[in-house]
């Protein structure tokens, strides 16, 4: 294994460990808020369809993950 590939690996285990999902949750729950206040333009400079586009896709991968973790 290259350096570039323990690199990659030791960076993948850091951002899935139980406080990188929590950093993970609360980005998206504060996204929320912002949402459940009206405010969505204060938290992002995406367009509304964008960020539609953007969530989607995350949801979809999150099912998708938990699919084939449950195959695996």
């Amino acid at each position: 294994m290259g350096m570039l590939d323990r690199i990659l690996r030791e960076r993948i285990r850091r951002d899935y460990t139980a406080e990188g999902m929590e950093e993970l949750f609360l980005r998206l729950d504060l996204l929320h808020d912002y949402a459940s206040n009206g405010q969505i333009d204060e938290a992002t400079p995406l367009s509304r369809e964008d960020l539609r586009g953007w969530l989607n896709d995350l949801i979809y991968t999150a099912r998708e993950t938990l699919r084939e973790i449950d195959e695996h």
